[in-house]
């Protein structure tokens, strides 16, 4: 949970980005069908988290060009990591007029398989992007990474959303064993850019991006 902000500096988490796209026209039609049927805030944002955390399929995978981070590409494919199923869930809260923001830290997954931390070469994830949302004055965070098959099948405890308080990934999977810790709290921001995503990407994997062509257009 995080402290409430001033109008004026709420605006800047309601309006649209190069990538948090909320004006596109998908984007609009998508939130728009919400706005009709449900009646406040905090239902909209519940419809939105249950959307993001399973019909958006998490996929662990880097992406090398900005039009896979924008959020109307991302509704289309159905698919992303972490940063972008929270670029789509603050594009579509923004388009329902909810404030909406992104929030990063760095977590260690001690669940992650072998092969992946090799690849890594850490179990260290870092810039762990999640969704902020401005609910009944307050901020709340939320977790919709883990989707509900990937979370049966690994034994991971499922994220719920509630409506006035932080919803993460928990610590402990439903066996016992340890699972996430989040670490490093970088916080709440309202706009990512490519750019940005590929500094940090440069300063936590390096190895993972020295063969490849960045396109930055």
């Amino acid at each position: 949970m995080m402290d409430s902000m001033n109008f004026q500096t709420l605006y800047q988490f309601l309006e649209p980005t190069p990538l948090i796209d909320s004006n596109h026209p998908a984007i609009v039609a998508y939130s728009k069908s919400l706005i009709q049927t449900l009646s406040s805030p905090e239902q909209i944002a519940r419809h939105l988290f249950y959307f993001i955390r399973d019909e958006i399929r998490y996929e662990f995978r880097l992406k090398y060009t900005p039009a896979e981070y924008r959020a109307s590409h991302i509704l289309k494919v159905g698919r992303g990591f972490c940063t972008q199923k929270a670029i789509l869930f603050c594009a579509l809260a923004r388009s329902c007029g909810i404030p909406a923001g992104i929030h990063f830290y760095d977590i260690i997954d001690h669940s992650l398989s072998d092969y992946f931390a090799k690849m890594l070469r850490t179990r260290t994830l870092f810039h762990h992007g999640i969704v902020a949302l401005h609910l009944n004055n307050t901020w709340f965070k939320y977790d919709a990474t883990l989707d509900t098959y990937l979370s049966n099948r690994k034994n991971y405890s499922l994220v719920e959303f509630y409506p006035d308080r932080d919803c993460l990934l928990p610590a402990k999977t439903d066996t016992g064993e340890k699972h996430i810790e989040y670490m490093t709290d970088y916080g709440l921001v309202s706009d990512v850019s490519f750019e940005n995503v590929m500094k940090w990407m440069r300063a936590g994997y390096p190895h993972l991006l020295t063969q490849r062509t960045i396109q930055y257009a």
